[in-house]
């Protein structure tokens, strides 16, 4: 990739085939941006061109996914040669860490250029603009969010806007990150359709309502200050999703993540989904989520392998089997896999510490092929909604019955072990491991709340413990008479955590490739 990066992209807008069959546009070679917009029709051919490139900046699942759950208190990738960036073995010129930078940042221009040609367009009416002005910048939004927990911190990151893009950009502080994406999320929840107007897989007033209780929840955490009154602001944006009346828990917490495997749309549970699609052997607009975090299956003839890259902690473990009713339990952390040469049926692992996490069944797909699939990936869930409410109302009146019953909505739809309360943080970001684990937030919730280097530690100190000892499952799941049921940890299951340094690897660093091409901008601490 040549220096750079930000200002001399080049996107085409010209269409590629989309996310999701309902918002399949046919390619309409040679019609430049500028003629693209002068219709609906073309503007809605032009945001296409947009969600493609979210498609494409998290199909490979490394970022979305496995950085925010490796080396947490939720699981830890079990390879010795696949480390990515996932072990904090690595510098600030890894080609994993340049890909993520470069795709987001695509994603970040082409919302821009849309921006720029909506705003300049003849040929839509004032309300029209609106609309799509509003869906590209909750695009915009979503991808500076992630580029800001990230890569950002107090310094924040380069903000390339409609006005800036084509400047070369010095980093922007953090809060006022923050600010611009609170305001584009503001704009987009004003001017959205309600979800149950929207086509499935594009945003809605419902997922910018969400998603600024997320962001507001980011923003009143370290490494910055509730200077803003965030939690009231991520407590009332909860509660507007609470009250419209339409979004609800799906009766089955299996049933959330089986439809997300067959590519539909449960809209009164997921608020947005990023919709991967696999057709005519088109790899482009699939992803990996099946395959690289979810369900272990070592047969390649059983629908395509999975491999299983994450392994859930022996903490999350530990944590499900001690309320044995909770049904998140063996979905999440399966003691299953599918081996190789068994007819394709189930066999229960011996050592507790490969558990893989098993959110993502990819034997559910209905096509894919090597390691890409149609899989969905879950943004925002009703669940992260009511739990999110209920930390940003405990943090406002601490031991709130209110945030007791959100909990509680949660734990009674996995049949969990109602909690009795009083309420407490601890158990609010309790839940949120247990009802969430596996869909990229750990680690930003850690960080936010101050507690990533205590969660390492006692998980390092479980895993340890946990060596040499028998597996507790096998009396429940297990079958035949194995030479040994006992536990083996690795020694280099611990790499990501021995590695980590909490004074860097809280973030990720500023790629070298983009501080050479831009010297305005700085690299983040310790990098």
């Amino acid at each position: 990739m040549k220096s750079r990066i930000l200002i001399l992209i080049i996107i085409s807008l010209s269409l590629i085939q989309s996310c999701d069959d309902k918002l399949d546009i046919l390619p309409q070679d040679g019609i430049g941006s500028a003629t693209l917009y002068q219709n609906e029709a073309g503007a809605v051919a032009g945001l296409m061109g947009v969600y493609s490139r979210i498609v494409r900046a998290y199909r490979e699942s490394r970022f979305n996914a496995m950085y925010p759950s490796s080396g947490t208190d939720e699981g830890f990738e079990n390879r010795s040669v696949i480390r990515f960036y996932l072990e904090n073995s690595f510098s600030s010129n890894n080609a994993q860490i340049l890909d993520e930078w470069t795709l987001l940042y695509e994603g970040v221009n082409a919302a821009n250029i849309m921006l720029v040609e909506v705003a300049n367009s003849d040929g839509l009416t004032e309300a029209q603009k609106a609309v799509f002005t509003a869906e590209a910048r909750f695009l915009r939004a979503y991808l500076f969010f992630d580029l800001q927990r990230a890569f950002g911190g107090l310094d924040g990151i380069p903000m390339p806007t409609e006005e800036t893009l084509k400047q070369l950009l010095p980093r922007t502080k953090g809060i006022d990150v923050y600010a611009q994406i609170i305001a584009d999320l503001e704009f987009a929840e004003q001017n959205l359709p309600a979800i149950q107007e929207t086509v499935p897989g594009r945003a809605s007033k419902s997922a910018a309502q969400a998603l600024l209780a997320r962001v507001c929840l980011q923003r009143a955490g370290a490494p910055f200050t509730n200077d803003g009154d965030y939690y009231t602001k991520a407590r009332n944006w909860a509660k507007k999703v609470i009250d419209n009346g339409y979004h609800g828990l799906n009766p089955s917490y299996e049933d959330v993540f089986n439809k997300l495997a067959q590519e539909e749309y449960d809209t009164k549970e997921v608020l947005f989904q990023i919709g991967y699609f696999f057709g005519n052997s088109d790899q482009q607009q699939s992803g990996k989520i099946g395959s690289t975090m979810g369900f272990r299956v070592d047969d390649g003839s059983c629908n395509n392998r999975g491999f299983g890259l994450i392994s859930a902690t022996i903490t999350l473990t530990n944590a499900y089997r001690n309320d044995p009713t909770d049904e998140r339990g063996l979905w999440n952390v399966s003691p299953f896999y599918v081996p190789t040469n068994n007819s394709c049926e189930f066999r229960t692992s011996f050592n507790q510490m490969v558990y893989a996490a098993s959110k993502y069944r990819r034997f559910l797909e209905s096509g894919g092929t090597g390691s890409y699939g149609p899989h969905h990936w879950p943004v925002l869930r009703y669940s992260d909604v009511l739990l999110m409410y209920a930390e940003a109302e405990n943090e406002l009146n601490p031991g709130s019955t209110a945030a007791l019953d959100a909990v509680n909505q949660v734990r009674s739809r996995a049949k969990a072990t109602p909690l009795a309360g009083p309420i407490t943080a601890e158990l609010i970001q309790e839940e949120r491991r247990l009802e969430l684990c596996f869909e990229g937030l750990r680690k930003y919730d850690l960080i936010r709340w101050g507690k990533l280097q205590e969660k390492i530690d006692e998980t390092v100190t479980a895993m340890q413990a946990a060596d040499g000892a028998e597996n507790t499952d096998w009396a429940i799941y297990g079958t035949g008479t194995p030479a040994t049921r006992t536990n083996t940890l690795l020694a280099y299951y611990l790499d990501g955590y021995t590695n980590y340094d909490n004074n860097k690897h809280q973030l990720l660093p500023i790629p070298e490739q983009e501080i050479g091409g831009n010297d305005l901008v700085t690299q983040n601490p310790n990098w």
